[in-house]
């Protein structure tokens, strides 16, 4: 067998600040500031927001929940919501922000889903069927939008990986 090198390209559009977004897009960075608020970020003080629009056009929060045992991402916190009310959803875009109340912090630099989120919401791709928008913003300075999950996560585990009989 001989080696083959591969290679995999991700793009992604950059804006240089929120106001260079389109309308729907801005208002779903508007909410998930919105969502900033909820969290419960004692130990951290990094508080995150995860806005998501379904494809009905509702939107749905989610922040960021810490506590001595336990810590929750914003983007996970709102999925495990989807989940509850609906099991089957499909979301057509997702924004996540942050506001870092840290001092001497920067908040100009567009924050990403970690690698765990990445996983859950590739899983709600899959399973919808449709690629899901990723906005990624700070309180300031540029935007970074990514359409599809999968592009964010190469080589992702996979449920048929499970599945699979011998």
């Amino acid at each position: 067998i001989k080696m083959q090198k591969k290679r995999i390209e991700f793009s992604y559009e950059e804006y240089s600040s929120i106001a260079e977004l389109n309308l729907t897009d801005r208002e779903l960075v508007e909410q998930a500031l919105v969502a900033t608020t909820q969290a419960s970020a004692q130990f951290s003080k990094f508080h995150v927001g995860a806005a998501a629009r379904l494809s009905d056009g509702q939107i749905y929060l989610g922040s960021n929940y810490e506590n001595t045992s336990i810590t929750s991402c914003a983007e996970q916190e709102l999925l495990s919501y989807l989940h509850a009310l609906y099991r089957n959803f499909t979301i057509a875009s997702l924004a996540v922000t942050f506001n870092n109340a840290n001092l001497g912090s920067r908040s100009d630099f567009p924050i990403t889903p970690c690698g765990k989120c990445r996983q859950l919401l590739l899983e709600a791709e899959i399973t919808s069927g449709k690629p899901i928008r990723v906005i990624m913003a700070g309180q300031s300075g540029k935007v970074l939008i990514a359409t599809g999950v999968a592009s964010m996560l190469p080589l992702a585990y996979s449920a048929e990986y499970i599945n699979t009989q011998a």
